[in-house]
């Protein structure tokens, strides 16, 4: 189901570091389904906060 939700950008998630494309996606999709946000906006929330916490901020 979350490959289907953010194909149309599979480009920009392709760019992510392998260890935070999991993470990422899997943040958009509940950013998505929780917060009525866009696909945009929820995938690129779900970055920062797999960046973040790769980072440990």
């Amino acid at each position: 189901m979350t490959e289907d939700l953010f194909k149309d950008y599979q480009e920009r998630i392709d760019l992510l570091d392998e260890n935070i494309r999991e993470l990422a996606v899997k943040y958009a999709e509940e950013f998505y389904r929780a917060n009525q946000c866009s696909k945009e906006e929820a995938l690129e929330r779900g970055i920062v906060r797999a960046e973040m916490e790769k980072r440990k901020i």
